[in-house]
């Protein structure tokens, strides 16, 4: 009974953190950032529930200013994949701590912020002061009830990080994100792809690992995972469902892939699930097979981009390590 009682109140922490910030976005006037906040929030409670709090505010704090700079950039291509090939060599040198599985999450929002929230120059600035204000204020109340709340807590003490990687193969990691980052992102922009763009953009981030060998399989797990959230969602648009039932089931899969990335599930059921819960938060009922159908396409693409970077890096990998055991 009190496993059930656990299970229940992170239940409810999860569910909270994502009906809380569309709710708060709507009264500030943005609403059309509802999804951008609530997968921010996502991935503050899963980094928070897996390294803890201090790791996640601190990830609250850089996407809020990097969020800012995302809204002034979205209308250069230089700017805007400098930003993102930067903020991907980051996120690759977090690997030496086996980070990035969480941080990546908060990725998501800063992608969907440059490729899927179009945005007047006119009142970038403006508005990224205000997104900025409102993502640092949900992600503060999502790591409050994460690390006040939620049953899930980080394993080991979040103070003694372990190193997993050295720093030549973070870097390493870091520059292989970049370089996807640096080809993706002006494909993106340059053809106006938005919510195409945006999955292109980050599908390499699902499957390249800091050893190439590493990736094949999460390439095959995120390609069948993708295909079945697709297929699902096909089957939710030709139900014509209200738009209400659709975003109070994204809530309810949102859920669910929170609860998997924090117990490890499998990676196939976490891009299933990733896959059916951002679909359904940026779009409604008449885009939601045009949407699933332009997901299946981009990550087609990005998946693509990714292997060839490994299949490049590969035996530049394999000679640095017969050099180092010569």
């Amino acid at each position: 009974m009190r496993l059930n009682a656990r299970r229940l109140r992170q239940l409810l922490v999860c569910v909270g953190c994502l009906v809380l910030p569309g709710i708060l976005a709507r009264h500030v006037g943005l609403s059309e950032a509802s999804g951008v906040v609530t997968m921010a929030c996502l991935g503050v409670l899963v980094t928070c529930a897996r390294l803890g709090w201090r790791q996640a505010m601190g990830g609250s704090v850089a996407l809020a200013l990097l969020s800012a700079l995302a809204l002034l950039s979205q209308h250069a291509v230089v700017p805007a994949t400098t930003l993102l090939a930067l903020t991907a060599a980051l996120l690759g040198l977090a690997g030496r701590w086996q980070q990035q599985p969480s941080f990546w999450l908060l990725m998501v929002s800063l992608v969907m912020l440059i490729t899927d929230m179009p945005v007047p120059q006119r009142l970038a600035a403006e508005t990224g002061a205000r997104l900025s204000v409102l993502l640092m204020l949900s992600c503060s109340l999502t790591t409050l009830a994460q690390s006040r709340l939620g049953t899930w807590a980080p394993a080991a003490d979040p103070a003694a990080i372990t190193v997993q990687h050295s720093w030549r193969r973070s870097a390493a990691y870091g520059l292989m994100l970049a370089a996807t980052t640096t080809i993706t992102t002006p494909i993106a922009l340059s053809h106006h792809w938005h919510t195409m763009g945006f999955w292109m953009i980050l599908s390499p981030f699902l499957v390249l690992r800091p050893h190439t060998r590493d990736g094949w399989k999460p390439a095959l797990h995120r390609a069948l995972g993708t295909i079945a959230g697709v297929l699902l969602v096909h089957g939710l648009a030709l139900a014509l469902l209200p738009e209400t039932l659709l975003k109070i089931l994204a809530i309810v899969l949102g859920t669910g892939c929170a609860l998997t990335a924090l117990k490890k599930g499998h990676p196939a059921l976490f891009v299933l699930l990733l896959t059916m819960t951002t679909v359904l938060f940026n779009s409604d009922t008449t885009t939601l097979l045009l949407m699933a159908n332009e997901r299946l396409q981009s990550n087609a693409i990005g998946i693509a981009i990714a292997l060839g970077v490994m299949v490049l890096a590969e035996p530049l990998e394999r000679r640095l390590a017969q050099r180092r055991l010569g």
